[in-house]
């Protein structure tokens, strides 16, 4: 059936409501509940897609993962630390519990965000350390757990992940640390490991560091190749939403203070443009059609931060050409706010996992959020055949375009915000915003420029030993020095031995009241220029 898209993401909103709805049904078949989602998400393709009525075991809180596993299931974890598997409790071909496999908060660690089975042994990454375990008497828990890899910088920071892992042909386990440089208080690391991609062999004695210069890279995956596929998000350096491929001993641009300014820096292999914030990559088998997608890489995306409403699940099909390159085509798959992960099952059906509502940190702020859906090879079903521009430029006019570039200067926007795609000032780039957020999300980021904060533009006061106070945002961090960039875009090294201090700053670094004074036209003007900045 097809829909208007407007219609479709205006009822976006009904989400939570409808969910508690179609949870409440009684058909055991849940087609009532088929329909119903297939009404709210705009799919661009053969697929139908069912909401998992998970309603027994585990509390599902804001799912970070999910993965299959051992014998077929689907195994997800939560943020909080649970790990489970959805188990089909009463036969009728849909999860519908989540059984407790693992509680990784129960040994002190937090946020298992990447899980790979090898055998029936699961290795898990933590903010702290990479574990193991085992179901070693097969009564579907863990019995059996132990370290494989300790030697991970580690704070309190909510932004520290170990994630990506995969096992490679030869054996190892490869996997990345996020990158610390938006964490003031960051733990010392000598080596230089956060922020890069690493392998280890899996009884953890040896490690080595294949690459440099990641920001927060959620996801990895060997293409059939053999090439390490990782995607990495936009900001901090990186233009746009990256996905890459790992050549050892690149520097792939992110914090080039912490290695020393690497001379060169490898680009991506692609940049994604599906929706924002890629959270997870899976590849189709070559023996899995699904729709005519055998070998595509599957992305899921979170979408922009506490832009509940945004998010979905792109396609990249990857050829390699006569000459040696690669080339690349993306396809929209379906909109669905918020995913975080997802995986094929041996059935060859993607599973996915939705987030849910949290704080920028990706904390839990309500008693249950997110959930997962999975999407299933339906040939009779009709479909969107494109997805539609977040915005529309056709109709611009030139005398708005020069009053909201005339406007943009006289607000002092460009003292800020850097229009090249390339270069960030003390805030974010805004070449591409008028194809990254709507209208009316350009409208409310200027209007309440503090409701939603980029972690990477947060604010730090620092207050230093001789009674100096600076105020900025820091682009980089060692266990030496801060650089913070300062009002003005200046950056200053401040030695950590001068620091009395630091602070997180609750508001954001633009001031507020913006447009207080301008005639609508004007605001429509200036909204013109901003999201017209995409075509130049």
């Amino acid at each position: 059936m097809k829909t208007n898209p407007s219609l479709i993401y205006s009822k976006l909103c009904l989400l939570p409501l409808l969910s508690i709805l179609l949870l409440a049904c009684a058909n055991p078949k849940k087609e009532k509940d088929t329909v119903l989602y297939q009404e709210i998400f705009p799919v661009y393709g053969p697929y139908r897609v069912i909401a998992l009525p998970i309603n027994k075991g585990v509390k599902v809180l804001n799912p970070v993962f999910i993965t299959s596993g051992p014998d077929g299931k689907i195994f997800a974890s939560n943020q909080t630390g649970e790990i489970y598997s959805l188990v089909d409790s009463d036969g009728d071909g849909l999860e519908d519990e989540a059984s407790l496999y693992f509680d990784v908060s129960d040994l002190g660690l937090r946020s298992p965000s990447s899980i790979i089975f090898k055998g029936d042994t699961a290795f898990v990454g933590t903010s702290q350390l990479i574990l193991g375990l085992l179901d070693r008497n097969k009564d579907g828990k863990a019995d059996s757990s132990w370290v494989v890899f300790d030697q991970i910088p580690f704070s309190h920071h909510p932004y520290e992940w170990t994630t990506g892992l995969c096992f490679g042909e030869d054996g190892k386990l490869y996997f990345n640390l996020t990158t610390d440089s938006w964490n003031d208080g960051a733990s010392p690391d000598p080596r230089g490991l956060r922020g890069s991609i690493l392998r280890v062999t899996t009884d953890g004695k040896n490690f080595e560091q294949l690459a440099t210069g990641i920001r927060s890279v959620p996801s990895m995956a060997f293409h059939s190749s053999g090439n390490l596929f990782f995607v990495d998000n936009e900001g901090g350096g990186n233009p746009s939403e990256e996905l890459n491929i790992l050549q050892a001993g690149a520097f792939y641009g992110h914090n080039p203070r912490k290695y020393n300014n690497p001379k060169q820096s490898t680009g991506p292999a692609f940049s994604l443009k599906t929706e924002l914030a890629p959270s997870g990559i899976v590849f189709n088998s070559s023996s899995n059609d699904f729709g005519g997608t055998s070998g595509d890489l599957f992305v899921a995306f979170y979408g922009p931060g506490e832009r509940w409403n945004r998010g979905g699940v792109g396609r990249v099909r990857i050829t390699h050409l006569e000459d040696g390159d690669l080339q690349f085509e993306e396809f929209p798959v379906v909109d669905i706010p918020k995913l975080s992960s997802l995986t094929f099952s041996e059935k060859g059906e993607l599973y996915l996992a939705q987030h849910g509502v949290s704080d920028y940190w990706y904390n839990p702020t309500q008693q249950k959020s997110g959930g997962f859906y999975k999407l299933v090879l339906d040939p009779a079903i009709s479909y969107l055949t494109e997805k539609p521009h977040v915005n529309q430029t056709e109709d611009f006019k030139s005398d708005n375009l020069l009053l909201g570039k005339q406007l943009y200067a006289e607000l002092a926007c460009l003292a800020c915000h850097s229009t090249n795609g390339e270069m960030e000032l003390l805030g974010p780039n805004l070449k591409d915003i008028g194809i990254k957020l709507t209208r009316a999300e350009i409208l409310d980021e200027i209007s309440y420029p503090s409701n939603i904060i980029k972690p990477s533009m947060v604010g730090v006061k620092v207050f230093k030993k001789d009674g100096q106070i600076l105020l900025g945002r820091p682009v980089s961090i060692d266990a030496d020095t801060i650089a913070l960039m300062l009002i003005g875009n200046y950056v200053v090294s401040i030695p950590r031995l001068e620091i009395q201090k630091t602070e997180n700053l609750e508001k954001s670094l633009m001031y507020e009241g913006l447009l207080t004074g301008l005639k609508d036209e004007e605001i429509q003007a200036l909204l013109d220029y901003l999201i017209h900045l995409s075509n130049d």
